[in-house]
């Protein structure tokens, strides 16, 4: 039978019914198995599924005391009362404090969601003394004859005895994330005390996070604790809807072990990051994302950064040029490439679109050309310097006049490194020195929470990638999601993946807009047909040298070469154009291209089939290309089938593409449901869907006979 997975858990065993159109039907209906012959006339379909909406997001502080606090919910809704007349005081005295403790535990997990931590800690100290207080008045009345017979005072000790194991864990937590939030606040103190003064020893950040992991191993404990005391409460004492809670408390808690679990995990990966034991060296590859490549952008130059106890001991600039003279041996370039040269070095590295497989080719390049081995490799792009220059406002730079701006850094840079300003022999010593003043100006005036949201905006754009040697460490980059991993879909489910490979040698990228059409035909025997038509748009207008000349006239340039404005941006975009698609995919046709110029194959690292063409387009012009091609597999629809679609997002990318989703049924069929939920649908279009590729896209539609 057909399975309806919800697109972030594939595990769902919830049954749905639905009628032919769509809709539920009534809880109480009774439907009976139907014979295979009869299931195509029936007038509903049965099929697992999840609710397809995206799940709500939460921080994850706040996702996790709020398990916390569900998890002590059924203290609240414990009726004392029912123990007896006889003993009505103590009961009211227990209740009170049962009721004290479970505020001042919200009233914790509020503050400690909102990052108040030292509210946090108070407010679960003092629920830790009311569960006491409780659990002392439960032991007077455990010696009640009434009480000793059915076993009720028991159940109630446990469940506050549970109640103060949980303020005991939300404590540990609290002092734990108190301990992370002192490491960024450490940092930038100690390295401005260590510039006064050389000889300042500075506190061992690692240490910090040591003591993190030991309050969270703690807290661990605590829950474990708290849900054997739940479990082994006499469940028959208690009221049948407060037996349901039990169950909805021990889910919970069993959600909440799996995240602390997590944490404990990371800690120790974030520690190698810090170079707890060894110092850990990185690869910095600085993309200049307006001339675009497979992960971002052309990698113009690099640092090699050095990191032991928490704290960045050394950093250096490389021009990639330099580093690539160093080698004299021949490496043949991988044909999709071989456009920009016929003899590969590290400044081409990032070839594919995995950027597991690119950081692995720069790190070994590096080695090649008599660089030093390193544990990580990190890229990040170039417009994300914008958001930094937002941060620390303009940037004096030695040797200018005017300050550096996030309006003008990239043209003013662009002209100084192209035009050799500074020099044929080190052309890059200007962002050599912008960097020097930027992190400088970082450390001194940028809060820890607005870095942390610029790098959380990086990752999630796809502007910041990582990949580690260490199988701990990268298993925690999968994690965050900074991985830059190419998608691996099911052999019944589409993929698209669309990249472009500027090999022009200019930075027009920084105009071009562009649009992705997916139509999809399924046809009554479930086979599925895409059409895929991709527009590409060059934006560049006499009147952005306007804009050019506002940036650079106060720096006192005012010569604009013609081959110096193309390389700005005004030459024609020329690009090398691959679209991963599902492995086994049948190309049928292509139109806006000569057919002799597509080229395909399948990427057997990626376990993708792929096509790539040249794509030229001129200022003012656009291009169009359509792609037919059939996938591979067909649904099921002897009863309902699911078709679904992953889109990821090229790294790096300028403009967000436009996307357009559309899936076109046989009109024997129908789509009882499709995700996005928003999506329009109507007779002329079928399902359509309109979006940006700010980051990866998911769709999914069932589809049934009607």
């Amino acid at each position: 039978m057909p399975i309806v997975r919800d697109l972030k858990k594939r595990d769902s065993k919830k049954i749905l019914i639905l009628n032919k159109g769509g809709d539920e039907m009534p809880k109480k209906a009774v439907i009976k198995p139907l014979s295979a012959h009869k299931r195509e006339k029936a007038d509903y379909v049965i099929f697992r599924t999840q609710d397809m909406r995206a799940e709500k997001k939460y921080s994850f502080n706040k996702r996790v005391l709020y398990f916390i606090a569900v998890g002590t919910f059924i203290l609240f809704v414990l009726n004392f009362f029912t123990i007896g007349v006889k003993i009505t005081t103590i009961v009211s005295q227990v209740e009170a404090d049962a009721y004290n403790a479970f505020n001042s535990f919200i009233s914790g997990g509020k503050n400690a969601a909102d990052m108040n931590l030292g509210g946090a800690i108070q407010s679960f100290e003092s629920a830790n003394k009311s569960f006491e207080d409780a659990k002392e008045r439960i032991w007077f009345l455990g010696n009640q004859t009434m009480l000793n017979r059915q076993g009720f005072g028991d159940s109630v000790y446990s469940i506050l005895e549970s109640g103060r194991l949980l303020s005991d864990a939300a404590l540990l937590f609290s002092q734990g994330v108190s301990e992370i939030n002192e490491v960024p606040i450490l940092f930038v103190h100690n390295y401005a005390k260590s510039n006064e003064a050389p000889e300042y020893k500075k506190t061992s950040l690692t240490e910090k996070l040591k003591s993190a992991l030991e309050l969270f191993n703690g807290s661990f404990e605590k829950i474990q604790s708290a849900q054997t005391k739940l479990n082994s409460t006499a469940l028959m004492f208690m009221p049948v809807n407060l037996q349901n809670q039990f169950v909805v408390i021990n889910n919970r808690l069993n959600e909440l072990i799996g995240i602390v679990k997590k944490i404990q995990n990371q800690i120790p990966a974030a520690l190698k990051l810090l170079g707890d034991r060894y110092p850990h060296r990185y690869l910095v590859l600085l993309q200049n994302n307006s001339e675009s490549r497979p992960t971002g952008g052309f990698i113009g130059s690099y640092l090699i950064v050095d990191v032991n106890d928490g704290y960045i001991e050394n950093t250096a600039f490389y021009d990639i040029y330099e580093s690539d003279g160093q080698l004299n041996t021949h490496i043949p370039t991988p044909q999709e490439i071989a456009a920009l040269t016929d003899n590969w070095r590290m400044r081409d590295s990032n070839y594919s679109p995995d950027f597991e497989l690119s950081a692995k080719k720069a790190a070994w390049f590096l080695e090649q050309e008599k660089g030093p081995g390193v544990d990580t490799v990190i890229a990040v792009n170039q417009s994300i310097v914008q958001h930094l220059f937002e941060i620390t406002g303009p940037v004096e730079v030695e040797g200018f006049d005017t300050a550096f701006t996030a309006n003008n850094y990239n043209t003013v840079l662009t002209y100084i490194i192209e035009s050799k300003l500074e020099g044929a022999a080190n052309p890059k010593a200007v962002l050599e020195r912008l960097i020097s003043v930027l992190k400088e100006k970082l450390y001194n005036q940028a809060s820890f929470k607005t870095l942390f949201t610029l790098i959380q905006k990086g990752i999630s754009e796809k502007q910041i990638l990582a990949w580690s040697s260490d199988t701990q460490v990268q298993d925690f980059f999968k994690e965050i999601g900074i991985d830059g991993k190419i998608i691996q879909t099911a052999d019944d489910e589409d993929f698209l993946n669309l990249i472009s490979i500027n090999i022009g040698g200019n930075k027009s990228d920084l105009y071009i807009e562009s649009e992705i059409l997916h139509e999809t035909v399924i046809d009554n025997n479930g086979e599925i047909s895409n059409k895929l038509t991709y527009s590409r748009k060059h934006t560049w207008r006499p009147d952005v040298l306007l804009d050019w000349k506002e940036a650079l006239e106060p720096f006192g340039f005012s010569e604009y070469p013609e081959g110096l404005q193309d390389i700005l941006g005004r030459g024609t975009n020329k690009s090398v154009i691959k679209i991963f698609l599902p492995k086994g995919s049948i190309i049928e046709d292509v139109i806006g291209i000569d057919k002799n110029e597509l080229q395909s194959g399948i990427d057997e690292e990626l376990d993708k089939s792929f096509v790539y063409f040249t794509l030229e387009v001129l200022p003012q012009n656009e291009r169009v290309v359509t792609l037919l091609y059939k996938l591979p597999y067909k649904l099921d629809l002897f009863a309902a089938d699911e078709y679904r679609l992953t889109v990821q997002k090229q790294p790096g990318s300028l403009f967000d593409t436009r996307l357009i989703k559309r899936i076109l049924l046989d009109p024997s069929l129908t789509a009882y449901r499709s995700y996005p939920e928003d999506a329009v649908k109507s007779e002329s279009i079928g399902i359509e869907y309109r979006t940006t590729l700010k980051t990866d896209q998911n769709f999914a539609a069932l589809i049934g006979r009607e």
